[in-house]
């Protein structure tokens, strides 16, 4: 009686391996699908731009720019600050460029000013802030 079954085992386990043989022949490539590399290691976040929130550091004078001050931690740079002007409104953006490291990190909070130009001064137009992306990145901290 264990013979035939044993028989019926290796009938099974040829069969087998000939379906994988016709299959690598076929397909030209081993049934195992490495992973590549990249997925091996701890994903790295791709840098990514984020809007973070400012505030008038001073009264606008009569003069064509004004001073703002953002926050930032470590982990962000200044890429830009973007001022569209209107003739009734001015729309400011301040861009940080986000790399977080691996792992996570424990940032502290950084204040900074910046002088933004503009074609005229200020006057009676609105200062509108653009606005400021919701990502997960990290709080800004008051």
């Amino acid at each position: 009686m264990r013979r035939p079954a044993v028989l019926v085992s290796i009938a099974l386990l040829v069969t087998a391996l000939l379906v994988r043989r016709r299959l690598r022949r076929t397909t030209g490539s081993p049934l195992v699908v490495a992973r590549p590399a990249t997925q091996l290691l701890p994903s790295v976040p791709a840098a990514r731009f984020v809007s973070v929130p400012w505030e008038l550091a001073a009264e606008p004078d009569d003069e064509p720019s004004l001073t703002i001050r953002y926050r930032s931690d470590e982990q962000m740079q200044l890429d830009r600050i973007d001022a569209q002007e209107t003739p009734t409104q001015v729309f400011l953006t301040v861009l940080m460029r986000w790399e977080p490291p691996v792992g996570g990190w424990f940032a502290f909070g950084m204040e900074h000013e910046a002088n933004v130009p503009l074609a005229q001064p200020l006057g009676a137009r609105e200062l509108i802030h653009a606005p400021v992306d919701e990502p997960s990145a990290p709080p800004l901290y008051p």
